[in-house]
């Protein structure tokens, strides 16, 4: 893979590795990482070939400087190597996005910052996916993978509009990709193969806002929120077996949604969320949110709304923790706390105020139950403490606030696996990934000051907490962990998806 000419593809520090982007020459079509370059642009010369090599004989002796212990002394040659490889490490750069590429430079991928890293297309783009549960075992690890999800689609036209079930295999490691065979241990025996799409479709009619999966493997249930403002639900269980059987066709009766949600007319809507026990909440661009409660084999959908919020609801979690318990944020700039049992169906505590901006997504720590991050339109992110709202004046006041987006938030979700790590994606093409419990001494911060310099020689402002960027995608809509496969995620934009596994987590 080709790299600029004045940059060096090494092994990042530690602080480097935070940083996911390749200066280098060739396409944007793949996600990036850092790299480390020397500015004074000698860190790529090549060896220069020895005239007199040649003259060189195998048995000709080399004499060697000892000190009068006996021990060979460092030469001349070895000093300047060593402080010349000190130097280097001190003017090291990385690149940032939004950093002025040089002439003929692109950002290219550099695998060894991926453990895996697949590129998928389908016909027309998807707004929101979701991962369906499967039986191939949780903490799973061993390469190649296999995922299963469910997406919908953006068309051109409202009848062209589908629901899409996927089967992503063949997912083999790619972390060795860009190393030439000879240089590989004999125990690395990677496969070089392309990943394998595999989909069955729906009929959907318009497009489809929001894809939530019910994570349950014995009866996957997918509900699909249209912009025409209804909510279908489909049981996708037989689809999902006909990948397993060659040949097999979608049944009939699998082919039409088992209910359909008309609670909020025509109001289309994007909130939607489910609890582990079949009841479904979906809110609406009219500040509406209704409750649809499963009964056996049917649903039966609320007529009356909960209320609260004074514009467009955008996004619902359930509580992990208390099963009556969910959480709204809305347009109006605020985040609300809800029980389904109040008889006023009202909202029980507000977070008034909460971002600057229309508040698009939000997330409940499944681990650390207390947390829940919430993303703005104007690009910044925040962590709550539950327990702790508002500071003694009252006023809001989150745990933590990072303002690192330039454009709109659109995805945040914790990591399954690990309570601490946070995945971001916004309008400007960025997904971030972040570790809240980084604190660094004052050694640590000096030295990360010290990595984050740019060409200019300008000091850029570089949470410590920021673990890796994934570049690569246009208007990156959606993004999630993978349920089963430890720091596994997989993220849909106008461009595709990616599905991919980084060195950071």
């Amino acid at each position: 893979m080709p790299k600029r000419q004045n940059s060096k593809a090494s092994e990042p520090s530690s602080e480097k590795a935070k940083i996911a982007a390749v200066l280098g020459k060739g396409s944007t079509d793949q996600p990036s990482k850092p790299v480390s370059m020397d500015i004074d642009g000698d860190a790529n010369m090549g060896e220069f070939e020895d005239a007199y090599d040649d003259e060189i004989e195998e048995e000709d002796m080399v004499e060697r400087n000892e000190d009068s212990d006996g021990v060979e002394m460092m030469g001349d040659d070895d000093e300047e190597e060593e402080e010349s490889e000190e130097v280097a490490e001190k003017t090291r750069q990385v690149y940032l996005p939004g950093d002025q590429l040089g002439e003929g430079e692109t950002l290219q991928v550099d695998n060894s910052a991926y453990h895996m890293l697949h590129n998928m297309s389908v016909h027309w783009p998807c707004l929101s996916f979701d991962f369906v549960p499967d039986s191939l075992g949780n903490s799973r690890s061993a390469f190649p993978h296999t995922m299963y999800a469910v997406a919908g689609t953006q068309a051109e036209r409202s009848y062209q509009n589908q629901v899409l079930l996927l089967k992503w295999s063949q997912l083999h490691r790619t972390i060795h990709d860009d190393m030439d065979d000879e240089d590989k241990d004999d125990d690395i025996n990677d496969l070089d193969e392309d990943p394998i799409l595999e989909t069955k479709t729906l009929r959907h009619q318009g497009g489809v806002n929001r894809v939530r999966v019910l994570q349950s493997h014995q009866s996957p249930l997918a509900a699909t929120w249209a912009d025409t403002g209804k909510v279908h639900i489909w049981d996708i269980k037989q689809l999902m077996n006909t990948f397993d059987t060659p040949g097999a066709q979608v049944p009939t009766s699998a082919q039409q949604p088992m209910f359909t949600v008309a609670s909020h007319g025509r109001t289309e809507g994007y909130a939607m969320d489910w609890n582990a026990d079949g009841r479904l909440l979906t809110g609406d661009c009219n500040s509406q949110i209704y409750l649809t409660t499963r009964r056996n084999d049917s649903f039966v959908a609320d007529r009356t709304a909960f209320k609260g919020h004074t514009a467009s609801v955008e996004d619902i979690q359930w509580s992990p923790e208390e099963a009556s318990v969910f959480a709204t944020c809305s347009v109006d700039q605020t985040i609300k706390i809800w029980d389904v049992r109040a008889k006023n169906r009202n909202y029980a505590l507000e977070v008034p105020n909460a971002h600057d901006s229309d508040i698009n997504v939000i997330s409940w720590n499944r681990k650390t139950r207390y947390l829940l991050a919430s993303g703005g339109e104007n690009g910044d992110f925040k962590v709550w403490d539950m327990r702790k709202w508002t500071d003694s004046n009252g006023r809001s006041t989150p745990a933590a606030e990072f303002k690192w987006h330039k454009s709109a938030i659109t995805s945040i979700e914790w990591c399954p696996t690990d309570e601490s790590v946070l995945a971001v994606s916004g309008a400007d093409d960025q997904i971030t990934l972040w570790d809240l419990a980084v604190e660094l001494d004052a050694e640590e911060e000096a030295r990360h000051r010290d990595a984050m310099i740019g060409s200019d020689g300008a000091r850029r402002d570089v949470p410590a907490q920021l673990l890796f960027i994934h570049q690569g995608q246009s208007q990156i809509k959606e993004l999630h962990w993978h349920p089963q496969i430890p720091g596994a995620l997989a993220s849909t934009a106008a461009s595709g998806f990616n599905i991919f596994k980084t060195i950071s987590v």
